[in-house]
């Protein structure tokens, strides 16, 4: 699938979604979808679907990683960072756990510039046995973390005040059926970043190391400009006010 995020939505407002049928063969369809919130378009995708087949098969193997048990949660990095948990209240609300191997920068930049990271990901709780809701799950799990790679290049932070990041596009191919609800590491890199955009792509393994996905996307990473802090006035000293010299005058 490919979509584009063409303007921003609005996640207390309904979504109509309208499908167009492009193409159904033997063994592939295509559809093209518009997600249209207020009578415009925020989303335009095209997705191919194939039936099951028997074919070549290889894959890259998946890097070494710690294991998920032994790394601190989204709440205890927070914590851990900011010396409270006031500020996580939307990552408690979230329905995937996520473990970052190389801390998270959430609060604090990463220690080094790095353009790569590897989280693992599951959902909180237990799945039905559908192959599509595993794989939709997947998808909206993989948008978390994957511009990261750009800012940790960059010792940036999520809680940097003048980070201005949105998805611009994003891409996934499935290669085999896999859980979410079972740990999954998404290894990710930053290959590039220009002109105010940055490319991450990502790959999702299962535990056990089978390749599941892969996933691109262009994200806009902007830095917002502050205004210089004004330099406080120094102290000066004031002549005394008329009543105050007429005071000083009949004291003397």
């Amino acid at each position: 699938m490919h979509g584009y995020f063409l303007r921003a939505g609005d996640a207390n407002a309904p979504i109509r979604f309208a499908v167009e049928r492009l193409r159904d063969g033997n063994s592939f369809s295509a559809r093209r979808v518009h997600a249209i919130q207020y009578g415009q378009p925020i989303l335009s995708m095209i997705s191919s679907f194939q039936t099951a087949s028997d074919g070549l098969d290889h894959q890259i193997r998946m890097p070494s990683a710690p294991d998920p048990q032994w790394l601190p949660t989204a709440a205890q990095e927070i914590e851990r960072q900011s010396g409270n948990t006031t500020n996580i209240y939307h990552l408690l609300g979230r329905p995937i756990d996520m473990r970052h191997c190389q801390g998270s920068i959430y609060v604090q930049p990463g220690r080094q510039p790095a353009a790569d990271q590897s989280v693992w990901l599951r959902t909180i709780g237990t799945l039905p046995d559908d192959p599509l809701l595993h794989s939709a799950i997947m998808a909206y799990s993989s948008d978390y973390t994957l511009l990261e790679s750009i800012l940790r290049r960059h010792k940036l932070s999520w809680s940097d005040p003048r980070l201005r990041p949105a998805s611009l596009d994003h891409s996934m191919w499935f290669h085999r059926p896999g859980r979410i609800d079972s740990w999954v590491l998404y290894t990710q890199l930053s290959p590039t970043a220009q002109g105010g955009r940055g490319l991450g792509v990502g790959y999702m393994y299962s535990e056990a190391g089978i390749l599941l996905a892969t996933v691109g996307q262009e994200g806009m990473v902007r830095l917002k400009e502050q205004a210089p802090t004004p330099p406080e006035p120094e102290a000066t000293a004031h002549p005394p006010e008329p009543d105050d010299l007429q005071m000083l005058r009949g004291n003397g």
